[in-house]
């Protein structure tokens, strides 16, 4: 299986993203899709405070994520198509997504977790923050990473 992590520089590769965010979460998830794409998903603020990721097969994205760089950086959006779950592709994007966080100097980052992704970032490292919270319906837990790790 052939598979190419790519930075997001354009719309059209941010419109691939936006497409499989939305079958995972706005259909498989149900979350209302004025609550999934945000201002974050602006093309105009690619590269400046957004950094969009995708995970290629065969010229099908696969998988994506966010880093939104504020206050503090955090992780979003983060997903794999169901067709795709279980081959470890979830792992790969977050250790390329990783690897772009610690090559820009960046000494720690945030996410929020989804109730059944807990375990799998703990084993990549993340540490649990505060209590658990509902977001768009599906409970929900901060969690972070010091890097390097």
């Amino acid at each position: 299986m052939s598979i190419i992590f790519s930075r997001v520089r354009d719309k059209a590769n941010l419109d691939k993203s936006l497409e499989l965010r939305k079958k995972v979460f706005v259909v498989e998830q149900r979350v209302p899709e004025d609550r999934e794409l945000d201002e974050y998903d602006n093309p105009e603020r690619l590269d400046k405070d957004v950094f969009h990721f995708n995970v290629f097969k065969d010229d099908i994205c696969i998988s994506t994520a966010r880093i939104v760089k504020e206050k503090e950086v955090k992780i979003q959006r983060v997903c794999v198509d169901k067709n795709y779950r279980g081959l470890g592709i979830g792992l790969y994007i977050m250790k390329e997504l990783h690897k772009f966080i610690e090559d820009s100097g960046i000494k720690q980052a945030t996410l929020s977790s989804q109730e059944h992704s807990i375990e799998f970032y703990k084993k990549l490292g993340y540490v649990e923050i505060g209590n658990p919270y509902l977001d768009a319906g599906i409970l929900h837990k901060k969690m972070y990473l010091n890097f390097p790790f």
